[in-house]
């Protein structure tokens, strides 16, 4: 039982702080888990894998992906994301 015990608050403490690693403007739209869904099925992040992931946010970065017509928002977003940062997004909810 002990062990169960110590095993379960250290996935709460990892989970706890790989959501912490995403920026709280991305919570806004996507939820805390990055189920959200944003008017569009697909745009549901923790449903992409995290390659996916990165390579989207790095196009809206850039200003060259209007993934469903939402380019110019997602940069407003994006714009102020460091590698460091996406990396942490892709990895809190990405597959």
């Amino acid at each position: 039982m002990k062990k169960i015990v110590i095993t379960t608050v250290a996935i709460l403490a990892l989970s706890s702080t790989l959501m912490a690693a995403v920026p709280a403007a991305c919570n806004g739209c996507h939820g805390a888990d990055g189920a959200k869904n944003t008017m569009v099925k697909e745009s549901v992040p923790n449903s992409m894998k995290k390659a996916d992931i990165v390579a989207s946010l790095n196009g809206y970065k850039a200003g060259t992906l209007n993934k469903y017509g939402k380019g110019a928002m997602m940069k407003n977003f994006a714009k102020n994301l460091t590698d460091a940062d996406i990396k942490a997004i892709s990895e809190a909810w990405g597959k």
